[in-house]
């Protein structure tokens, strides 16, 4: 069988060889003509009597789809090898070619011309049979199924678009328009560190498009050989993401079910910004891998995006339980409701000490909740909370890398174990249309754990704890004005409440670690009224 040069792995290893560069690359043959690549196998022929065998196709036809697998098989990365063909497959949809399967076989050279036609071994057998493998389906609001599989191995390439029925043209539009994200997505998880990028694919219509599923599988080429997974899905309620690899797992969803909770764009864009922000402070403190964080705030960012919060207000709305005043959305993050976690292979680098372990584990979520027996005795309540669990060694020495032997002369290190919490509760409720309580409270704690190590032997043993708990009394700012502002005119009363509730929406967001400002003012609840408040 052709041999094949190893794909770019999630943490490349030094014992993998890279991808060659081949002058066909450059200019890629047309499908009658094959490359004239020559793969040597230890047989007693010469390589100068190896014939190039010309290359297999499961159809004859040719069309766009042909042309970029012949230009993509000339590479033998796994990105390369599906380069151009997601965006190829859409772009056919859009012109009507809704159902068609191509496949194509590179044999091997021989001294006999046309061998490999002869051995029978059907370039269809790929379908399904990938080494490497990505499938889209889409299903239409009308309830057409659509799907896509492309299929890569050492000698071949395969791909296949289905239909489940005819499909109208704003159908055929809208797939077509998924395109660009469709290979994006794809060429993501082609790159030597692979990337979650889902922005295109997020971006389906969705008064024509139920649903997009994604699933990529690639082989991880070394000692030992692994493989690693990405699976997608999204509709009109839950929008789902999980990656499995040689670094680690992430797992993210995003329930977009209760629309009446989103803020503005603007609102939101501020909210992710602030979690990007934490996700950061997160893999610092924790010393988290770049790629798996990186990973989480790609795919955090895409699954929040293409949600919008319904531009006109009614008493009933379709999108959630209760019409909410912008009082109530105040204490809102904007976001829809989440849970992410991420999780890094533990490994073991210290072999005098087994117990010590390298791990990191992150979890963070949002959940909101709609309650009350109408509109005028409605409730609203929003917790968000965040865990971090990180273990990790550390040189003695800054800039010189940390070796951990089976003796003790290497045995010069520190030892970190961190252990963060934080959570956020904010509610308001009303009583015959008036509001009745309002309060934020906020709590985080941390801890590290430091051994020091000189020559194998413990130096120092100590925790730093660290915490902070505010809760306040928002009824305040959120309910009637105050006596002493019934002088001020109307527009600066105005004025004076957005601002307020400006205030107020930033300072809801979750703070993840002690040492943060909060802002503090008028509605800040004294120590001796939090039992009443807490009441």
């Amino acid at each position: 069988m052709t041999s094949v040069s190893p794909i770019p792995s999630w943490n490349p290893s030094p014992s993998r060889v890279p991808a060659a560069t081949a002058s066909r690359a450059d200019t890629p043959s047309s499908p009658a003509s094959p490359p004239s690549a020559i793969v040597a196998f230890g047989g007693p022929p010469a390589a100068s009597s190896l014939v190039p065998s010309p290359m297999v196709w499961e159809s004859a036809s040719r069309d766009k789809v042909s042309e970029a697998m012949t230009k993509s098989f000339s590479s033998y990365a796994f990105g390369g090898r599906f380069s151009g063909l997601g965006a190829a497959m859409l772009g056919q949809a859009k012109l009507g070619n809704y159902n068609f399967s191509q496949a194509m076989r590179q044999p091997p050279p021989s001294t006999t011309p046309n061998v490999y036609a002869a051995s029978s071994i059907a370039p269809g057998s790929l379908h399904g049979n990938g080494e490497d493998r990505v499938t889209l389906s889409i299903t239409t609001k009308s309830g057409v199924e659509v799907k896509l599989a492309l299929d890569s191995q050492g000698d071949g390439l395969a791909v296949k678009m289905t239909t489940s029925g005819d499909l109208s043209d704003a159908e055929a539009s809208a797939l077509g328009d998924l395109a660009k994200g469709f290979q994006e997505a794809i060429d993501g998880m082609g790159q030597s560190t692979p990337k979650i990028k889902l922005e295109g694919l997020m971006q389906f219509d969705q008064q024509v498009l139920e649903s997009v599923k994604l699933h990529a599988e690639v082989k991880v080429r070394g000692e030992p050989e692994s493989v690693q997974t990405l699976d997608f899905q999204a509709d009109g309620a839950q929008r789902k993401v999980s990656f499995s690899g040689e670094a680690g797992s992430l797992d993210l969803k995003v329930d977009a079910s209760q629309l009446n909770t989103l803020g503005s764009k603007e609102r939101q864009a501020k909210a992710l910004d602030s979690y990007m922000k934490q996700f950061d402070q997160a893999a610092s403190r924790g010393h988290g891998d770049a790629g798996l964080v990186a990973m989480l705030k790609d795919s955090f960012t895409a699954l929040h995006s293409n949600a919008a919060a319904p531009q006109v207000a009614t008493d009933n709305p379709a999108t959630g339980k209760w019409r909410l005043a912008a009082e109530d959305k105040s204490i809102l993050t904007g976001l829809a409701d989440f849970s992410a976690s991420v999780s890094q292979t533990v490994k073991f680098s210290n072999p005098m000490r087994s117990a010590e372990k390298d791990g990191f584990n992150y979890e963070v979520s949002q959940k909101t909740e709609q309650a009350g027996a109408s509109q005028d005795s409605r409730s609203i309540r929003q917790q968000q909370q965040s865990k971090l669990s990180a273990s990790f060694h550390e040189t003695l020495v800054p800039g010189v890398p940390l070796r951990l032997l089976d003796n003790t002369e290497s045995q010069n290190y520190t030892y970190h174990q961190i252990e963060d919490t934080a959570n956020s509760d904010a509610q308001v409720a009303y009583k015959d249309g008036k509001m009745v309580k309002a309060s934020l409270r906020q709590e985080g704690n941390q801890s590290e754990h430091v051994m020091k190590y000189f020559l194998g032997k413990l130096e120092s043993d100590k925790t730093t704890p660290g915490n902070y708990s505010v809760l306040r009394d928002l009824l305040p700012v959120l309910g009637p004005y105050k006596s002493g502002e019934k002088d001020m005119t109307s527009e600066a009363r105005l004025e004076q409440r957005k601002q307020a509730l400006l205030t107020l929406s930033d300072d809801v967001l979750l703070q993840s670690y002690a040492g943060r400002t909060i802002s503090l003012w008028q509605a800040d609840v004294l120590p001796e009224q939090d039992k009443a408040v807490a009441a």
